[in-house]
């Protein structure tokens, strides 16, 4: 039985990533699809830094990580360790994503 659930578990993940990104697509299609019968025009923006986003959420889940390592070495039950660990990258990667909100908001020019 162990040996069932060692193989279905990637394989079920894999599959709901396949999943997610084909209904994702279709759903995209289909948007502009029902766009352009109706007369509209598709236009995609350009952003001035495509990767702004991501490359802040990274340098906060960073951040996170290295921040981590100071509740690693107190004197605190393991529990309350592996909870501060993940409360570090959650609140720094947070951190990432507003400032990249921020930034963005400041580049476009509303305020």
């Amino acid at each position: 039985m162990e040996h069932l659930v060692e193989t279905l578990v990637p394989l079920a993940f894999f599959a709901s990533i396949v999943l997610v990104v084909y209904f994702t697509s279709k759903y995209n299609y289909q948007i502009k699809k029902e766009i352009l019968e109706k007369g509209g025009d598709i236009k995609l923006a350009k952003k001035k830094f495509p990767f702004l986003e991501i490359g802040l959420i990274i340098l906060g889940i960073g951040l996170g990580l290295a921040a981590s390592v100071f509740p690693q070495s107190s004197d605190l039950p393991e529990d309350s360790k592996g909870l501060l660990v993940g409360a570090c990258v959650l609140l720094f990667g947070g951190g990432g994503l507003v400032s990249a909100y921020l930034i963005r908001r400041n580049l476009d020019g509303k305020k």
